[in-house]
């Protein structure tokens, strides 16, 4: 397979101290801009791990198709990295997915197949992966090699980027690859640093962590997407957590528009739910400290949604609209 020069963009990507948003002297915010990877999110990066242990594994050949389920951000750099190898790719997304991503998706040359709730999009990539032995199921949300990519890349990067001074760190989850691999390797370097959960209302992680048997009770819909769960998946691991704290739609996406405003930052609803949980979390630390949050995706996915004034009119945060 050929040796693709953009894959060699992937990581490395700046840190950043958001001054706007520090909440007293001393006690910093600072923010990892993972949506300037190549398709504009961090999923680059566990996409080209996958596959690249896949290759020299055997899984995957010259006459493979990748296929896998994904909210949008994982399925463009699925088709991203496999046609850039000559490889195909099917990629299942749920209807809540933005046109935006879906045509990213489709523009990089992968089948897109929308999935409309309640079924899964992800049962639907794995029974695809099942049929065929020509195709692959990436299976991001079970796969041990997502949390393995973030330990051996972004994690690394964290702590270099930070000379080891780092209080807390605070992500959201989703098939739980980032945060549990990035807290590994930090948690490795300073057992003291403070690992947080930011989770939207409607996931059910939170409660799960929090260990309320009825934790299934708390599922309901939420529009941030790319953040929270409804089911338990086996990247996740809860074990490296110290703490949870929730966010609601309009935490997020306000943060967004924020952000946005305050410090020049296009990104998406589960970065503006990280930095909310960010600042919470500064609100009550004592200076000097150091919090690090990741920003995982470009909030120019989202423009007929996060910053679509219709859009947030429709579901009822109209009053975010800059005037």
């Amino acid at each position: 397979m050929p040796e693709i020069e953009a894959l060699k963009l992937i990581g490395s990507t700046p840190m950043l101290h958001l001054k706007t948003l520090d909440p007293k002297p001393g006690v910093e915010i600072h923010a990892k801009l993972e949506f300037l990877n190549p398709t504009g999110s961090y999923k680059d990066r566990i996409i080209a791990y996958i596959i690249q242990k896949s290759i020299e594994s055997g899984k995957i050949t010259d006459n493979t198709t990748i296929v896998e389920g994904s909210s949008g951000n994982t399925g463009a750099s699925v088709a991203m990295v496999a046609s850039s190898m000559g490889l195909k790719s099917k990629i299942f997304v749920p209807d809540k997915c933005s046109d935006e991503k879906a045509a990213i998706i489709r523009s990089y040359g992968a089948e897109v197949t929308v999935i409309d709730a309640p079924e899964s999009y992800e049962a639907a990539a794995a029974q695809k992966g099942k049929e065929d032995e020509n195709y692959y199921h990436i299976d991001q949300y079970n796969n041990p090699l997502n949390p393995e990519a973030h330990y051996m890349t972004i994690g690394k990067e964290i702590w270099e980027d930070m000379n080891g001074e780092i209080d807390a760190f605070v992500a959201t989850a989703s098939t739980g690859g980032a945060i549990s691999g990035i807290a590994r390797r930090l948690k490795e370097n300073d057992p003291g640093i403070r690992i947080t959960l930011a989770d939207p209302e409607g996931s059910i992680y939170k409660p799960y962590f929090e260990g309320k048997e009825d934790y299934m009770s708390y599922k309901k819909p939420f529009k941030v997407e790319g953040a929270g769960k409804a089911a338990i998946v086996d990247a996740m691991n809860f074990d490296i957590l110290d703490d949870a704290i929730s966010f609601n739609d309009e935490n997020a996406i306000e943060m967004a528009h924020r952000l946005a405003r305050q410090e020049g930052l296009m990104v998406g609803g589960s970065s503006g739910g990280n930095v909310w949980a960010a600042l919470e979390i500064a609100k009550r630390m004592k200076g000097p400290a150091k919090i690090v949050t990741v920003l995982p995706d470009s909030g120019f996915k989202y423009m007929s949604k996060v910053f679509n004034p219709k859009w947030l009119d429709e579901i009822g945060l109209g009053h975010l609209v800059a005037k």
